[in-house]
């Protein structure tokens, strides 16, 4: 559920004040899903430790989760058009290439600050140790989920994307054993189908790791990689989820003594065969 149906699902529950709090945050979504803690309260009247325990209350750990929650559906409810708008209201008069550059460097630079080396390592270290791989995504993440797992079998490793995240994925679910690895791409919307494909691998007992940017409203994995794919509310790439999985990629050539690198000479061998230049 998005932060709007949780409090609609708990609304007999909050005090005056909680209600107070709640009527600032959503007079204005986009506005109050900046709004420090102290600053909601103070618009809504109420002392600051007010905006904490309504947080908490609603289920979160802290006002900044909560908050995190309250973007996520501010982001999930703008069309494509009005993200795409957004951006070309702002470039107005400016050159649209360079803003568009612009915009994905601030995006990449904000990244290192969100992932940290040791989560790299982590990952790669699951992905290393596993038997299988499958790579899952929908919409627009479909075609990185293709890409990753391409690249992840051209470094020597046994991956699969998963297409469809609904009753066609059951082929790529047999045989999906313990010392396997689901990856799950989800960005922007919240998805019930990526939700059962993670439920199915822990059920089994696979290792799971979320590619995301969202805060909340995504399955619980093992691991989380999540990362903001540009400013909010407006046109967003694949830039930032494409330098995780090269990241990865990278990772596991440096640390799986040759295997990567070993299978990539084999693949330049197998192309110059294919193209008639042998040798």
């Amino acid at each position: 559920m998005n932060l709007t149906e949780i409090i609609a699902a708990r609304r007999e529950e909050l005090t005056e004040s909680d209600r107070r709090l709640v009527e600032v945050l959503l007079a204005n979504r986009t506005a109050g899903s900046f709004l420090p803690s102290h600053k909601v309260a103070e618009q809504a009247g109420v002392h600051a430790s007010t905006a904490g325990r309504l947080a908490r209350k609603l289920g979160f750990a802290s006002y900044r989760e909560m908050r995190g929650a309250l973007q996520d559906t501010v982001v999930a409810d703008l069309d494509a058009s009005v993200r795409v708008r957004r951006r070309l209201d702002r470039v107005r008069g400016d050159s649209l290439l360079g803003s568009v550059v612009e915009g994905e460097i601030r995006a990449l630079g904000a990244l290192i600050s969100q992932i940290s080396d040791a989560e790299i390592v982590a990952a790669a270290d699951m992905l290393r140790q596993a038997g299988r791989i499958l790579v899952a995504g929908e919409g627009h993440a479909s075609s990185l989920a293709e890409l990753f797992a391409r690249r992840l079998v051209r470094s020597g490793y046994r991956a699969t994307v998963v297409a469809h995240a609904d009753w066609q994925a059951a082929d790529q679910l047999l045989g999906l054993a313990a010392d396997d690895v689901v990856i799950a791409l989800i960005f922007r919307h919240e998805s019930p189908a990526m939700t059962r494909l993670v439920a199915c691998a822990r059920e089994i007992g696979a290792k799971t790791l979320l590619i995301t940017d969202r805060r909340t409203g995504v399955p619980a994995c093992d691991m989380q990689l999540v990362a903001a794919r540009g400013e909010q509310g407006e046109f967003h790439s694949l830039t930032v989820p494409m330098a995780i999985c090269n990241t990865l990629i990278l990772e596991l050539s440096r640390t799986d003594d040759g295997r990567s690198l070993e299978t990539l000479a084999k693949v330049e061998t197998l192309q110059r065969l294919f193209r008639g230049k042998p040798g």
